[in-house]
């Protein structure tokens, strides 16, 4: 049996940017109610009970009853619209439903047994959770509040796909086919990263510049002793000369 969550709310009469922002600021949400044949409702809803039942994660799934004066209405939430800085709601769109149809929706799935899994505790594997709620059809009043899928048993290289869940009779799930029966969660063993040793730069360069350097080094010692060699001839040249005349 789904759990339901109960709004207040009132009906809507002023409109447009600026009513929007005053509303906002006298902490109420706009919102709108969608029916089947009944015709489009605006109303205004309780920012503090909206912010603290929408951290459940079964109020996007399950019913909620909004309670607009004394008139109450089953809906489920449809679309949520935050500001993308403060991460506010600023509009949520609501479906109505009725308990005689069926109506679609997602459900969270709950993963169970990831601390005794086979893979991860034997093998030091680790899950990949390729989906993490399912689509299903069913009544309003047979909406889960999750659906269970067991790891437990699951080894690496094995996955669990969407055939393979085990879901109540009175629901049917509009996610995947046999034709695409998507795994659901997998066991891997991740890859051994590589560890290679780096050359700083710094060492390379001073390497370098220390090469460079000593090679001058010798340039200049070696300039130096033919410039000695040169002043020596020369003198000993200017000596032979001098006794000649």
């Amino acid at each position: 049996m789904a759990l339901q969550f109960t709004l207040e709310a009132q009906e809507r009469d002023k409109f447009g940017k600026r009513a929007s922002r005053r509303y906002r600021a006298e902490n109420l949400v706009p919102a709108e109610i969608y029916g089947e044949a009944e015709k489009n409702l605006s109303i205004l809803v309780n920012s503090f009970q909206l912010d603290k039942q929408i951290k459940d994660t079964a109020f996007y799934s399950n019913v909620i009853n909004l309670k607009i004066g004394d008139k109450s209405t089953e809906v489920i939430l449809k679309g949520v619209q935050r500001d993308p800085t403060k991460s506010t709601i600023t509009h949520i769109d609501f479906q109505i439903v009725r308990q005689d149809k069926k109506v679609n929706v997602s459900v969270p799935i709950k993963f169970i047994g990831e601390d005794d899994c086979v893979g991860i505790k034997m093998s030091g594997g680790k899950l990949s959770h390729t989906l993490t709620e399912l689509q299903i059809s069913c009544f309003p009043k047979d909406i889960p509040e999750n659906i269970e899928v067991d790891v437990t048993n699951l080894d690496i290289g094995n996955s669990i796909h969407i055939s393979e869940i085990k879901i109540p009779n009175d629901i049917e799930l509009s996610t995947g086919d046999k034709e695409h029966d998507t795994a659901v969660v997998s066991c891997y063993m991740p890859k051994e990263e590589k560890i290679e040793e780096e050359v700083k730069p710094d060492e390379t360069e001073e390497a370098a510049e220390g090469a460079e350097a000593e090679a001058e080094g010798e340039a200049k010692e070696g300039k130096t002793e033919a410039a000695k060699e040169e002043e020596q001839t020369d003198q000993k040249a200017e000596k032979s000369d001098s006794k000649k005349d």
